[in-house]
């Protein structure tokens, strides 16, 4: 992949669903959000740049630090706000104890807080899900799956990682094992139950080349892929018109 052509490509994109507006992002202290916030910083002015850090107390400190580094690097005042109150508020409201269910609502408080964001501020919110992610529905529905525009979703999770080397993304933000942060010690390779590395190729595999079924690995991507089909379709709808007495 020529990635000077890329990032011409993406800025183009960008600028364009923008039309003059705001660019509201999130920054996890992940890749993902890292790239996107170093296209962002390459193709707008930093003043229609809001990035924003949303930690709770779950948040490892090395992802403030690496947080830190990547404002450093890309020139971008990065906001801290601890959501760790809203969180707690849900968690005592509704007696919240499965960590799937509370994983949901820490990213559906961070959307609500990016698009107040992008309401005040005239804005649209930058989603960072990359094609890995989206075809097997790795991200919270109404969540971090929320935004205006997507400009990594044709990149596979390896390209980010290259293209993120190529941005001169920190070394730290690369290196580190991929996380929602979504608990204490989860990884998303551990979740998912195979590494990005093979997760991409099966999804070549079945998504680009049409091998489907070839082994147990692709079987599984399949069935991941079908369980979050409602993920990446509109909400179903009785058409106008549809079934009317004639």
């Amino acid at each position: 992949m020529d990635f000077s052509l890329e990032l011409e490509k993406i800025g183009h994109f960008i600028t364009e669903k923008l039309a003059g507006k705001d660019a509201v992002l999130g920054i996890s202290g992940g890749v993902d959000s890292a790239l996107v916030l170093s296209i962002l910083a390459r193709v707008l002015p930093k003043e229609r740049i809001r990035a924003f850090f949303m930690p709770d107390s779950n948040t490892p400190e090395t992802d403030l630090d690496d947080v830190k580094k990547l404002s450093e690097s890309t020139k971008i005042e990065i906001k801290i706000i601890n959501i760790e109150s809203v969180v707690e508020a849900f968690r005592s409201l509704l007696s919240i104890e499965d960590r799937y269910a509370m994983g949901n609502v820490k990213s559906r408080t961070r959307m609500i807080i990016l698009y107040y964001f992008a309401n005040i501020n005239n804005g649209l919110v930058i989603g960072t899900t990359n094609r890995t992610e989206h075809l097997i529905g790795y991200y919270t529905k109404f969540g971090d799956g929320a935004c205006d525009i997507e400009p990594i979703m044709h990149l596979y999770k390896q390209e980010v990682w290259d293209f993120a080397t190529f941005m001169k993304v920190p070394d730290n933000i690369i290196r580190k094992k991929p996380s929602a942060g979504l608990w204490e010690g989860q990884t998303d390779e551990d979740e998912i139950g195979m590494t990005y590395s093979d997760l991409d190729k099966v999804l070549e595999d079945v998504f680009d080349l049409n091998l489907k079924s070839l082994t147990d690995k692709h079987k599984k991507v399949e069935e991941l892929h079908e369980r979050s089909e409602h993920k990446r379709k509109l909400p179903e709808f009785i058409k106008a018109g549809e079934n009317k007495d004639r």
